[in-house]
C-alpha cells in the first residue's frame, strides 16, 4: 500500500490531480473520510472520481481483512500494547426497546452493529464485543497503525452519521480514550476471543457514559494529539467513577 498520497495517485495515474490533494492537505489518512461531494470540490471530473472513489473502498477492503486475518489467528500470546478504545452506545435504548417489542429490537441491533462494524473495519479497527446496545473497538492491536487515535475518532464520527442514517434514525453517544492495555485471547477452550483489558478500556466506557446524544468525548491527550486536525472543545476536568483524579 502507498505511505505516500503521491505515491497513490500515481499509481492511479493521477499525477495531474497531486497539488489539488497537496494544496488541500488531503493525505493517506483522511482518504476514508472521503466522498464523492469531495471530489467534486476539489475540482475532479467524474472519471477520475470514480477512480479515486474505487480505490478509496480498494484501501478499505485491504484494511478489513487484514484486521479479519488477524482476529482469527490462533494462540496470540498476551502482549501489553498501547491502543485507543471507541465505546458506541444507542442513547435511549431502553424506551426504544420498550416501544418497539423484543422481536423488532432485535432486528434493530442487528442493523445498528452492521454499520458499526462498518465504521470500525473502514478505519482500521477490530471490533471487540458487542455489550447489550454498544459496541467496542480497538485502534491499535491487533493492527498498529501511527493514527490510531484520529482513526478512531473518525470512525466515531461516521458511526453517528450512519446510525442517524438508520430507519428509525438512532441518535449515539460514544467514547474514546487512548492507554496502555493487555490484548490476548480469553476463554476456554470451547470458546475464545480476542480483546484488551486496561484502564483505557474503563476510561472509554466511563466517557461515554458521561456524552450525551450524538455526542463522543474523549480525554485530553486524544485531542491535543489531534491538533486542529479534528473539531473540538475542552469541556474542563470531569469526576470519573473508578478513577481518583478527574480527567479532562
Amino acid at each position: 500500500m502507498a505511505d505516500d498520497v503521491r505515491e497513490w495517485l500515481t499509481d492511479l495515474d493521477l499525477v495531474k490531480y497531486i497539488d489539488v490533494f497537496v494544496e488541500n492537505e488531503v493525505g493517506m489518512r483522511d482518504l476514508p473520510a472521503i466522498n464523492d461531494g469531495d471530489l467534486r470540490e476539489l475540482g475532479l471530473p467524474l472519471g477520475p472520481r470514480k477512480r479515486v472513489m474505487a480505490a478509496i473502498e480498494a484501501l478499505a477492503d485491504e484494511d478489513e481483512a487484514a484486521s479479519k486475518a488477524e482476529q482469527d489467528l490462533p494462540g496470540v500470546e498476551a502482549e501489553r500494547r498501547q491502543v485507543t478504545v471507541l465505546f458506541a452506545d444507542i442513547s435511549g435504548f431502553t424506551a426504544l426497546s420498550e416501544r418497539l417489542g423484543a422481536e423488532s429490537t432485535h432486528e434493530l441491533l442487528n442493523r445498528f452493529f452492521a454499520v458499526a462494524d462498518d465504521a470500525v473495519l473502514r478505519f482500521g479497527g477490530t471490533v471487540d464485543k458487542h455489550i447489550g446496545d454498544a459496541v467496542m473497538a480497538v485502534f491499535g492491536a491487533p493492527i498498529a497503525h501511527t493514527d490510531d487515535p484520529e482513526r478512531a475518532i473518525r470512525a466515531a464520527s461516521a458511526l453517528h452519521a450512519a446510525a442517524q442514517a438508520m430507519d428509525p434514525p438512532l441518535a449515539i453517544h460514544a467514547g474514546v480514550a487512548s492507554g496502555q492495555v493487555v490484548a490476548s485471547r480469553m476463554g476456554g477452550e470451547g470458546h475464545q476471543e480476542y480483546t484488551v483489558t486496561g484502564d483505557s478500556v474503563n476510561l472509554a466506557s466511563r466517557l461515554t457514559d458521561l456524552a450525551g446524544p450524538g455526542e463522543t468525548f474523549s480525554s485530553a491527550d486524544i485531542a491535543r494529539g489531534l491538533g486542529n486536525r479534528v473539531a473540538g472543545v475542552s469541556l474542563g476536568p470531569r469526576p470519573i467513577e473508578g478513577l481518583p483524579e478527574p480527567v479532562e
